[in-house]
């Protein structure tokens, strides 16, 4: 099942988003956090990744995925396919999640682990 812009916002599925500009994706993120009436962390290394996954109720944002080693980005889907009890992670790409994977920014398992919930943002809902 993929899901919608509007249903990402409004559950706690992890999301990968990519296109537009950084400030766009963190938007997302914020309203994210508006509609789960949960805290917005901010996450831009592995540790900050890692330290902020402690908190379950939180929506945590990261900019840019491909600046988080892969073997936190290894920790990331461990935490996701074993933990009912976790924030919702918004991870951000300046890139596709293609062009990543291939320059090796993005680990193939988080990349598919996110598969369908991964968001182009520039591109334009569908109707």
């Amino acid at each position: 099942m993929t899901y919608s812009l509007e249903a990402l916002k409004k559950n706690r599925v992890s999301t990968l988003l990519y296109g537009g500009t950084e400030a766009d994706r963190r938007a997302l993120a914020v309203a994210a956090t508006q509609e789960l009436d949960a805290g917005l962390i901010e996450a831009k290394d592995a540790e900050s990744l890692e330290r902020s996954i402690t908190s379950p109720r939180a929506v945590v944002y990261v900019p840019d995925i491909t600046l988080i080693p892969p073997v936190t980005q290894r920790f990331v889907v461990r935490m996701l396919r074993e933990r009912e009890e976790r924030p919702k992670l918004v991870l951000g790409l300046p890139t596709t999640p293609e062009t990543a994977a291939q320059k090796g920014g993005l680990t193939e398992d988080l990349r598919y682990w996110l598969t369908h919930s991964t968001v182009d943002v520039k591109a334009r809902p569908r109707k």
